[in-house]
């Protein structure tokens, strides 16, 4: 008896698993309702013709089930549109040529904290952009830099929660974490994602067209996670929630059945998720801000020592194989490094109606009292690392809600190498979600936005205008696109809702010592 294929609910999913020894490396993502078997999944390969890929089993859940395939396209001389197909629904995506410079598309905050905004707002508007631009040229990988799906509304959406939440304080924070509340939101984060990552949106169509990289942030939690109290974060109930929010996370975001299954890339550290490739003259870190997070910490110190390693092990001239150094690292940072000092924003903003959704922004910034020290040596070991290595580090970050350049410069002698003493930090948010109000976009512009932060001695911070604008802050919805030319040059380019042409800052490699 043939076995049957149950009915596709969300997927598929593409996931860049690294480019090593002249592969490129894809993982696929797909979630069936029904039936007992996997759909069929074939590749055809230009050159290769036609072949079929073993599924995994990663999770079956009331009915449902999560499949994974992973399989390696070798690089050649020219770019390939490789093919795919589910069953009877066919995909494609771009394997890069072997010297081809990256294409990679940026964006976060992909959904909205409450229902009525989005019914107001397309939610689909800047993913139509995305998928016009990669036809008309392709992308190679998208970073997914947080908020992948906002989960804040488990608090009135699970009837249990808020029933918990009804409680006085005192007994909510010594609530046991049940049975049923388990079961509850493992329905709704599995649900969550689903929902949001059916084939019939567009976040789902370009997930199977260009392979992902992921990171998330608070509200892949709930809104405002790691920055409460510690009596809040280390409850029962915080603690339960915390862990099925990173178990779907791993799940569905990082395509893990669990945490030994996470064998892509490097994974730095050993109590969070985060991780880093390296493609050719480009490599990608990606910052785990939140397991590890609370009022006094961003990231625990071992984690940062081990970004530390493998910056110095993998991207010096020192590495394994040709010898050479990287020329660019993009690190993703969910939380801006630089941004203006948000202690005195909410001072300001405090009198306007409607900021209490910006109250845990406030709390959550590098810019916190309390996480000034761990960012401080955060921006030494990165310009240490520049000066030494000749590799251009470049932060991309999200969170805002607006499009924002920062500069982090420092006067002192970095190295070796020319022109290692600047940090670019490139900010693209939201994909999805709302600007911030026009006023809060004024204050920003016209009266923090023009400040030099001392960051140390000889060391500064600030947010520049983009280039050939008199704008510091973009108060639309808008993605990022980077693009790498025959120069090593990462052509910058956020492309705002409602504007035709994109706004462009280049950024250069460092130049090597005479």
């Amino acid at each position: 008896m043939t076995e049957t294929t149950g009915l596709i609910l969300a997927g598929p999913v593409l996931r860049f698993r690294g480019a090593d020894k002249g592969q490129w490396s894809t993982a696929a993502l797909l979630v069936t309702e029904g039936g007992e078997a996997a759909p069929v999944f074939s590749l055809m390969v230009p050159g290769e013709g036609k072949v079929e890929v073993e599924p995994e089993l990663l999770r079956a859940f009331e009915g449902k089930k999560v499949w994974r395939w992973k399989w390696s396209v070798p690089q050649t001389e020219e770019s390939q549109e490789v093919a795919y197909s589910i069953g009877e629904a066919s995909y494609h995506y771009v394997v890069p040529a072997a010297d081809d410079k990256l294409r990679i598309a940026y964006g976060s905050c992909f959904g909205f904290h409450a229902p009525e905004t989005m019914k107001k707002k397309d939610k689909e508007a800047m993913w139509k952009v995305l998928q016009q631009k990669h036809q008309n040229n392709p992308y190679h990988i998208m970073l997914m830099g947080g908020d992948q799906v906002y989960a804040d509304g488990l608090w009135d959406k699970v009837e249990v929660m808020a029933d918990w939440l009804d409680q006085p304080l005192e007994e909510r924070l010594k609530a046991p974490f049940s049975e049923e509340m388990r079961k509850e939101l493992e329905g709704f984060y599995f649900n969550l994602y689903t929902r949001l990552w059916g084939p019939r949106y567009y976040a789902g169509k370009m997930m199977g067209q260009i392979p992902t990289l992921m990171m998330w942030d608070d509200h892949d939690i709930f809104d405002g996670w790691g920055s409460y109290p510690k009596e809040y974060q280390e409850s029962p109930v915080y603690q339960g929630i915390y862990k099925i929010a990173r178990d779907h996370f791993r799940l569905f975001q990082l395509q893990a059945r669990d945490d030994q299954d996470l064998g892509d890339g490097t994974l730095l550290g050993e109590k969070g998720f985060t991780y880093a490739y390296r493609i050719g003259d480009v490599a990608i870190a990606a910052l785990d801000m939140r397991s590890e997070r609370t009022q006094d910490q961003v990231m625990s110190l071992e984690t940062l020592n081990h970004l530390r390693d493998w910056m110095d092990e993998q991207l010096s001239e020192n590495t394994p194989g040709d010898g050479t150094a990287c020329k660019h690292l993009l690190l993703l940072s969910s939380i801006p490094l630089v941004y203006v000092n948000m202690n005195l924003l909410e001072d300001m903003f405090g009198a306007l109606p409607g900021h209490q959704e910006l109250e845990d922004d406030f709390k959550d910034q590098w810019l916190s009292r309390a996480h000034q020290e761990e960012r401080l040596m955060l921006i030494h070991r990165l310009l240490n690392f520049s000066g030494s290595s000749g590799c251009r580090v470049t932060i991309v970050s999200g969170d805002v809600h607006t499009a924002c350049l920062g500069y982090i410069q420092s006067e002192r002698s970095q190295g070796k190498n020319d022109h290692t003493n600047v940090i670019n930090q490139l900010v693209s948010s939201a994909m999805v979600n709302t600007p911030p109000p026009g006023m809060l976009v004024y204050m920003l512009e016209k009266v923090l936005g023009g400040k030099t932060e001392e960051i140390d001695r000889d060391i500064t911070a600030r947010m520049l205008k983009f280039p050939g604008t008199s704008r510091r802050f973009i108060g639309a919805r808008n993605w990022l696109s980077l693009t790498l030319d025959e120069q090593d040059r990462i052509w910058s380019e956020w492309y705002v809702e409602g504007e035709e042409k994109p706004y462009t800052k280049v950024i250069h490699p460092i130049t090597p010592a005479k």
